[in-house]
């Protein structure tokens, strides 16, 4: 397994596409803080303020790296590489979760990456243009924040379950592009159009799509002009329990369709 990671992350290293979006990240991280700053004046009020300023973005994340990961997850069905990993000794599960845990190096990177330059340069521009740094709230900015990201993650690694899945049933990469797209988009859509659903049914639907739960954890869910946000354990624990569900089932069909397929592309 640990060969097998070790080969995952060489060929991603060396992907054009992957380096391209880190390029793109870390320049709208540079950015982003300047223009951020310019409109505040680098006001803040306390050490982990700056990633409060940014958390309301992390819907930006899901129409960006699923994308890749459809591409990512897809290929050793493609090319057929996935034969010679096989023949090289290597079970079927250590692929899937091989290729599985790869891609949540990739999320954690690039979530990582971006708000990591967003607080490292609007902190050296705030100390640059001579703003104070206050202590206000410092526990809530910093409970908020890390669980944003941390949430983040999960959310994405759901993500790249259903992706595997897609892929295994797929086995074409740009039929996995599409359909990632579709179960994005249509996640997003579902969402936004069943908000005000006077059917029970569609109404539960669209509270428990991802974009209903990134938006609300990450502040930006709107209903009625009233920002709701995440409130009480039961929410909490939902918004935790949606994205495991959908990894433990996504995997485990991912791990039985593919021990049942025959290795011919």
């Amino acid at each position: 397994m640990k060969n097998l990671q070790r080969t995952l992350t060489y060929y991603i290293w060396r992907d054009q596409t992957f380096m391209g979006i880190s390029l793109f990240i870390l320049i709208v991280g540079f950015m982003l803080p300047i223009w951020v700053g310019n409109k505040t004046g680098f006001q803040f009020d306390n050490w982990m303020a700056p990633l409060t300023l940014v958390t309301p973005l992390s819907l930006f994340f899901y129409f960006v790296i699923p994308l890749y990961l459809s591409f990512f997850l897809t290929e050793g069905f493609e090319y057929g590489s996935i034969k010679h990993v096989i023949a090289s000794g290597y079970s079927r599960t250590n692929y899937i979760m091989g290729k599985y845990l790869s891609s949540i190096k990739v999320i954690v990177w690039w979530i990582v990456q971006f708000f990591g330059v967003f607080y490292i340069v609007y902190l050296l521009a705030a100390l640059v243009s001579g703003s104070s740094i206050k202590h206000v709230n410092l526990g809530h900015d910093s409970m908020v924040s890390v669980s944003v990201i941390l949430l983040n993650v999960l959310y994405l690694a759901a993500y790249a379950a259903i992706i595997m899945l897609i892929g295994v049933m797929v086995k074409r990469t740009a039929t996995a592009v599409v359909a990632t797209f579709i179960v994005v988009f249509g996640d997003f859509m579902i969402s936004g159009y069943f908000r005000e659903s006077s059917s029970d049914f569609l109404l539960w639907l669209s509270n428990h799509t991802f974009t209903t739960q990134i938006m609300k954890f990450s502040g930006i869910y709107v209903l009625n002009s009233e920002q709701i946000l995440l409130s009480g354990i039961s929410e909490y624990s939902m918004t935790l329990v949606i994205p495991l569900i959908w990894i433990s089932l996504c995997l485990s069909l991912t791990y039985l369709l593919f021990r049942r397929q025959d290795i011919q592309f």
